[in-house]
Formats: structure tokens, C-alpha cells, sequence
């Protein structure tokens, strides 16, 4: 199926405020104060850079411009400026983790008490601060060190320690468990699933700032 590259365009409008004159009516008596006009509105801020996120497969990548397929017939070519900030992902098993590790924890309410993990990534060493995510106010993610693992029936627990606190979250059989270790631009290559993190000037050029690259035929990395 040939492919339609599609640069990603974005238009930022100023929207200019209209001061509506009216014609005003015959002066009333002396005494009566005279009307005033309304203020105009203030004209509306420049819309600043957007955060965005592309999960895809790498069609073509010359350094510079990277070319994402996110579905078939479709293809996206953004500027890549990632530097440093690029992870290589594989599958990981709960025994992967281990005291002392950094991990990103994304869970939900456990009914036997505290939370189980839907998501768990482990960052090997080099590649924590090549995350670069701070972490989440959303209390179903969490940004931390794994300070202990522990074992319950549903699975191992895991106690991870934050800016914020302490938290317990246990891996269950669900869960998914992702290894991140530091790479580089050279790691990028065709058939590659990828997942970027950038921004999105007002004039309508995308950036990539942080990638995350995962084996072909594997699930879409996260970041």
C-alpha cells in the first residue's frame, strides 16, 4: 500500500479583538452623566508549544527526520532532537526487579489492600536519567526505588520509596513489566516499533525531545 507522508501542519491563529462603535443616541439633559463606551476585549495570548506523543513503526530515519507509520497508509516525518534522551525496550518478568532500581509504576486500587500494578518499567543503570519523566501528581503513577521486594498471594510486592512518600504495589499476573537500558540514535531502525515524546511549535513544526525504541512485533513501547 504506498504511503502518504504528511507533514504535520499547525496554524497558530492571534485572534484580534473588534471594538463595535454603535451610534449613540441624542444627548439626554445636562444633568444625566454621559454613557460610557464598553472596554474592547483584550486580544488573545499566542498559543504556546503543545505536548505530544506518536507511538508507531520506524519507516525511514537519515538522523535529522525520522519517518513514524502510527497505522497502515499513513506516515508522519518530524525532526529529531532527542540528544541523550532515548531508551531501548525489551519485556521483562517480575524476578527482573530488584532493590535499589528505579521504576515507573502505574496501578490501580487493589481489593485485598494497597495497589496492583498494571504497568511496571525498570530502568537499568544509565538509563534513569534518560527517562526523564517527572513524576506523575496522579496517584496511579509513580516515578520511585524500589527499597524492598517482598511476597503475597497475588504476587510479588514491591516497596518503592518517592519525593511524595512510600507506596506498596504489588505485581500481579496481569501486569506488564518493561526493561529500559540507554541508547542511542544508531539503535533507531526501520521495522522498529517506536514511541516519541515532543513538542509542537505554534507554527506547526514537530520536535522529538525523548524516544523509546521496542523489537519489531513487539507492543508499542511506553516511555
Amino acid at each position: 500500500m504506498r504511503q502518504t507522508a504528511i507533514a504535520i501542519l499547525l496554524a497558530s491563529v492571534a485572534a484580534t479583538a473588534v471594538h463595535a462603535q454603535t451610534d449613540a443616541p441624542a444627548p439626554a439633559p445636562a444633568q444625566t452623566a454621559p454613557k460610557t463606551q464598553p472596554a474592547a476585549p483584550a486580544p488573545s495570548q499566542a498559543q504556546g508549544n503543545q505536548d505530544v506523543r506518536i507511538s508507531g513503526t520506524v519507516e525511514k530515519f537519515d538522523g535529522k527526520l525520522i519517518s513514524i507509520s502510527p497505522s497502515q497508509g499513513i506516515t508522519l516525518v518530524v525532526h529529531f532532537d532527542a540528544g541523550p534522551g532515548i531508551n531501548s525496550m525489551r519485556k521483562a518478568k517480575p524476578t527482573d526487579v530488584k532493590v535499589g532500581q528505579q521504576v515507573s509504576a502505574q496501578a490501580k486500587s487493589n481489593p485485598a489492600g494497597g495497589f496492583l500494578a498494571t504497568q511496571i518499567i525498570i530502568y537499568e543503570n544509565g538509563a534513569e536519567q534518560q527517562a526523564g519523566e517527572v513524576p506523575s501528581t496522579d496517584p496511579s503513577q509513580v516515578v520511585a526505588r524500589v527499597t524492598d521486594v517482598g511476597t503475597s498471594n497475588d504476587g510479588p510486592v514491591l516497596s518503592l520509596a518517592y519525593k511524595e512518600g512510600e507506596r506498596k504495589v504489588t505485581i500481579g499476573k496481569d501486569a506488564i513489566l518493561w526493561s529500559a537500558r540507554p541508547a542511542s540514535a544508531a539503535d533507531i531502525k526501520p521495522g522498529a516499533l517506536i514511541t516519541i515524546a515532543g513538542t509542537k511549535a505554534p507554527e506547526g513544526e514537530v520536535k522529538v525531545v525523548k524516544a523509546s525504541i521496542g523489537p519489531a512485533g513487539a507492543d508499542n513501547p511506553p516511555l
